[in-house]
């Protein structure tokens, strides 16, 4: 999707709005004054608040360059790569990866919201199913992937949320992803 510059003013706006403020800070009025357009502009561009924010976390999740690995790619390497691309993520876009938090615990008392961050979930899921598939063919059953790719999303959701909360901890982060990745892929260990 090409977005035209205002439409992406008001995501950049709506990140930096929640990252400062947290979830109830997100207001049509706080994030057209950060975006410098008109509420109107803001409900041009988006039907609801949420939709500006889940278009943001679509394009963070979907824009690590390891969400799309090359076909001959190892497991190991690609479970390598996305570990580090969601540290580096967390690092490089503190707004976003704050509001990334803030908006997940707005979405706990809102029943569509929730239901909505459930199938941008469910999409990534099965994404790193596809991939999981495509790197390693042979290697699991359809149950197994399944699994291991929820697996796969459930840590990289929890090293991502220790990213945020203990930046002090990095290289502890970095040797707990290092020991998922050396359970999964055990036989491509580097001697």
């Amino acid at each position: 999707m090409i977005r035209s510059s205002k439409r992406q003013a008001i995501v950049e706006a709506a990140m930096a709005v929640m990252a400062e403020g947290g979830s109830d800070a997100l207001t049509a009025s706080a994030v057209a004054e950060r975006a410098g357009v008109s509420k109107a502009n803001v409900f041009h561009h988006f039907e609801r608040l949420e939709d500006i924010v889940l278009e943001a976390l679509e394009a963070f999740i979907m824009a690590m360059p390891s969400m799309w690995p090359a076909p001959e790619t190892r497991l190991r390497d690609w479970l390598v790569a996305l570990g580090a691309d969601t540290t580096a993520q967390m690092e490089a876009d503190p707004a976003l990866s704050g509001a990334y938090f803030a908006f997940v615990g707005r979405a706990r008392g809102n029943p569509a919201l929730r239901h909505r961050l459930a199938e941008i979930a469910e999409a990534a899921q099965a994404h790193f199913e596809a991939v999981l598939a495509q790197l390693a063919p042979d290697r699991f059953m359809p149950d197994e992937r399944r699994s291991l790719a929820g697996l796969i999303l459930l840590t990289g959701d929890g090293l991502a949320l220790h990213r945020q909360l203990f930046p002090e901890r990095a290289a502890e982060q970095a040797a707990a992803w290092s020991a998922f990745v050396d359970r999964i892929a055990p036989e491509e260990q580097a001697p």
